[in-house]
């Protein structure tokens, strides 16, 4: 999993999660990664099948949609400047106050699930998750994630 410079939003000062979606499919419509279709897909995809999860050390989210609404692949990291909540994955109930943000943007189906894998590895190591989000360069944080 390699993560671009281009594909950060770092100290994003959002306060909903339709405000960060807006933000993230603006992002990804300015590198031509998504199809007009992304928005209404990612917020149906999230509200039926929820994100959020509590690692030991901070909230994550992980949303993504049918790859039939991406152009490119890739991973848009956003940090946030305040946590928001998200329905923890599995859920309805449980909210999780999430800090990190991984938009996975996959063509294919089989991509994506390599990509929700190694990002599930990455969540289980928490010492590097802590080290991510408190990171002055995120970028740099991020490019010492080798699939440890």
């Amino acid at each position: 999993m390699i993560f671009s410079e281009k594909l950060i939003i770092d100290n994003a000062s959002v306060q909903t999660k339709d405000e960060l979606f807006n933000l993230a499919a603006k992002k990804l419509s300015e590198l031509k990664m998504i199809n007009n279709s992304y928005l209404p897909a990612l917020q149906r995809r999230e509200k039926s099948f929820p994100t959020g999860l509590q690692t030991k050390t901070i909230g994550v989210a992980i949303p993504h949609c049918d790859p039939i609404n991406i152009k490119k692949d890739g991973i848009l990291v956003v940090r946030l400047n305040k946590p928001i909540p998200f329905q923890q994955m599995g859920s309805s109930d449980t909210e999780v106050e999430v800090k990190i943000v991984f938009f996975i943007c996959s063509t294919g189906a089989q991509q994506q699930l390599q990509n929700l894998r190694e990002l599930i590895a990455m969540f289980q190591d928490d010492s590097f998750l802590k080290e991510v989000y408190q990171s002055k360069d995120l970028f740099d944080a991020l490019s010492l994630w080798k699939g440890k």
